[in-house]
Parts: structure tokens; C-alpha cells; sequence
């Protein structure tokens, strides 16, 4: 078990909460995926959310469910997509413990989310521009936040995980 949060951060669909179950399992240390408790609090889905408060009420809500939420030690934090776009969320990953970009390109995330459409209320129209988009506007963002890049285009969620171990063991 570690002595401090680990963020992981990272498109939708780069694997976030895959990558953050297995690791939670394997290093014994408790998860919290954002999006599923974020969900339960306000009782409706994120889709949901995003239609009834827009996405900058939900950019608010996020950012003070995250500023709290990180208060508690130690956990794996399976963060939003869009996490990094706060300053003071950005804060929060640079002082609080360690923060993984899980990076998974662009053909990849087409690939992977081009049948899930439905909950991701960001990709709704348009999808191949809107997720280009979101990918360029945030990649650089991701970079700068991480203290370790793990590529998670073509390796295996066990082969993703072991190689987090081994930059945490280091």
C-alpha cells in the first residue's frame, strides 16, 4: 500500500477506470473512480448532468467534489477527461500525490469509443472532429500535470499496470 494519492488522468477512453480497478486490486488501495461517484451524489447520470446543467456547471461541481474528495489519503483516483482543464485542479494533482497520464492515441480512442456514444455527452454530434478536438485541447494540458506517461494504446491492461508498479516501486 502507498503513502499517497495516485491520479490517474487522461482521455475517455484511455482507460482510467480499467487500469485504476486492476491497480486498486493489486496494490491493495482503495479506488475512486470520479464520474461513478459524482453520478451518485447528484443521482443522475453524467449525460444527464451535462443536459440539465451544461458542461461548465458541471466543470464547478466536478472541481468542488474533487477538492474535497482529495482531502482523504490515500486512494487511487480514476479522474474525469476533462479534470485537467481547473487551475485548481491542476493544483491539486501537482501537490497531492502522483499523477499518471494514461496517454492512448487518438485512432485508438476512436476505436474504442465509437460504441458508446450514448454516455459520452461530449461526442454526441460529429464524433471523429468533437473527440480530435477535445484531444488536442487537453493533450498538452495531461502532459503537464503528469509525473509519469503510460501508454496505453496497444499494451494490456495487466501489461499497463505492471508498468505503473514499476515507476511507483522506483
Amino acid at each position: 500500500m502507498l503513502d499517497k494519492n495516485i491520479y490517474l488522468i487522461g482521455m475517455m477512453g484511455s482507460g482510467k477506470s480499467t487500469i485504476g480497478t486492476l491497480l486498486s486490486k493489486q496494490i491493495n488501495t482503495p479506488l475512486i473512480d470520479m464520474d461513478i461517484e459524482l453520478e451518485k451524489i447528484m443521482g443522475m447520470s453524467i449525460d444527464r448532468i451535462f443536459n440539465e446543467y451544461g458542461e461548465n456547471r458541471f466543470r464547478m461541481i466536478e472541481t468542488s467534489f474533487f477538492n474535497e474528495i482529495t482531502k482523504n489519503n490515500v486512494f487511487i483516483y480514476a479522474t474525469g477527461g476533462g479534470i485537467v482543464l481547473d487551475k485548481k485542479n491542476q493544483k491539486i494533482l501537482a501537490e497531492n500525490g502522483v499523477t499518471i497520464f494514461l496517454d492512448c492515441s487518438l485512432n485508438i480512442l476512436q476505436n474504442r469509443l465509437k460504441n458508446n456514444l450514448d454516455s459520452r455527452p461530449l461526442l454526441k454530434d460529429n464524433f471523429k472532429k468533437q473527440i480530435a478536438d477535445i484531444y488536442h485541447e487537453r493533450y498538452d494540458l495531461y502532459k503537464s500535470c503528469a509525473n509519469f506517461i503510460q501508454d496505453t494504446s496497444t499494451l494490456t491492461p495487466d501489461e499497463i499496470t505492471n508498468d505503473i508498479r514499476k515507476y511507483l516501486d522506483a
